[in-house]
């Protein structure tokens, strides 16, 4: 019988060597849609929440926004239901959730979102409230219940904005989130994405927001397997240090919270032909020679076209131990290259904490080591961008906003070229 969703789990070494000391060893989880998948993707039940405050008339941003979101009009299908609403000091839905039997009207009210008087600071909790409103009342479990947020600044009541995300993500409502140029809080909408199964977007030319928003239209038009999720299940005398999400963007989960050794991480609604991946840090005891199961790894997922909740697949994780040094060292290229990249993120990440905390000579130090991997990896915007900060830094300078953002949201991209980039060179 052919499996809906597809799971590979992958080691960083098969086999490992017969000594007295613990042993660090990397799992690769990945799933993807299967064959076995089902119908095609559910009609969408969309909000969309437009920064209209001051900043947004800088640079013709919102110029730019108002022909993605006309494009996206365009691209809805008669099925799909769809609001909009603008936010500033205050929040107002443009479009109510509803399907668009009238797109020129639409568009036109869109055309002239400028007479629309929301005041002119950046609340982005009251837009966060309207559209998630908007999208309770028209909800479905058939539909894509989605909420896609745009912003140009920081905002009041950042708090609140990740706790309302995150209480209607329990409800079934899917976030993701768009950053434009250089004055928003990056960890906010990256925060939010990734807590509730959506993306999210760093856009430094205004020019990119129609592409940006036609791609996410796209993939949330063609998700066809809803809330998945990776159970991890650890033997006896089995530790996990940390993990990551490392498709379609890194990031860091830190340390598992593990309930009789299991342990939860959500993914989001995968899309068709999409691969989405966790990598974990295993920490295994000392063992005689032979072929042990170390850990279980549990892909649960719904299917709302085939009216199928937390249907699941599952593989056992077994590792070898030998006594030869040679079938020891052993690696899976396709694991390492994983972790060679997350190792890149951490670097960066950590650089730039170390250079807030006032550690100025280590944070160039590891931005220099993730320029030096970077560049082997043909990432050669990502190492300039990585050098000059380390310069910034080492003269005693903060680290600048937009590099900082094209740093973070670059090196989280990095496995999204996996299929491109170069292995390590060999030794």
């Amino acid at each position: 019988m052919a499996q809906e969703v597809m799971l590979d789990v992958l080691l960083s070494y098969q086999n490992v060597l017969v000594t007295s000391e613990r042993k660090l060893l990397y799992l690769l989880a990945e799933v993807r849609p299967g064959e076995a998948v089902g119908a095609g993707p559910a009609a969408l039940n969309l909000a969309i929440v437009l920064d209209k405050s001051g900043s947004m008339y800088a640079a013709r941003k919102l110029e730019y926004v108002k022909n993605a979101v006309q494009f996206v009009i365009d691209q809805l299908r008669p099925t799909d239901l769809c609001s909009i609403i603008a936010f500033a000091d205050k929040a107002r839905v443009l479009i109510p959730s509803g399907q668009l039997y009238d797109k020129e009207q639409a568009k036109r009210m869109i055309k002239n979102i400028d007479q629309v008087d929301v005041g002119s600071g950046t609340e982005m909790l009251k837009g966060i409230e309207a559209a998630v409103s908007q999208v309770r009342n028209a909800f479905s479990p058939d539909r894509m219940n989605h909420v896609v947020i745009l912003t140009d600044g920081l905002t009041q009541a950042e708090k609140k904005c990740h706790e309302r995300c995150l209480e209607a993500n329990r409800d079934g409502i899917s976030v993701s989130t768009i950053g434009v140029g250089d004055d928003f809080n990056e960890e906010l909408l990256l925060g939010i994405a990734n807590g509730c199964r959506g993306k999210s977007y760093y856009i430094d030319d205004p020019r990119d927001i129609p592409q940006i928003f036609a791609d996410e239209l796209q993939g949330v038009q063609s998700v066809v397997v809803r809330n998945p999720r990776i159970k991890l299940k650890l033997a006896k005398d089995i530790g996990v240090r940390r993990a990551f999400k490392v498709k379609p963007l890194i990031n860091d989960l830190g340390q598992l919270q593990m309930v009789d050794r299991e342990a939860t991480v959500q993914l989001a609604d995968l899309q068709s032909n999409e691969v989405q991946s966790t990598l974990f840090e295993l920490e295994l005891p000392s063992r005689q020679a032979g072929t042990y199961r170390v850990a279980q790894v549990e892909a649960t997922y719904d299917l709302p076209s085939l009216q199928v909740r937390d249907a699941s697949v599952s593989r056992d994780v077994l590792v070898g131990y030998t006594p030869d040094p040679a079938l020891a060292s052993v690696v899976t290229p396709q694991v390492m290259n994983v972790v060679d990249l997350v190792s890149v993120f951490r670097q960066q990440t950590r650089a730039l904490e170390l250079a807030q905390a006032g550690d100025r000579a280590k944070a160039t130090q590891l931005l220099r080591s993730a320029a030096t991997t970077l560049l082997e990896r043909g990432q050669g915007d990502l190492a300039q961008q990585a050098l000059q900060e380390a310069q910034r830094i080492e003269t005693g300078a903060a680290a600048s906003s937009a590099g900082t953002k094209k740093l973070q949201y670059g090196t989280r991209k990095l496995t999204q070229l996996l299929d491109q980039v170069p292995l390590p060179p060999t030794s």
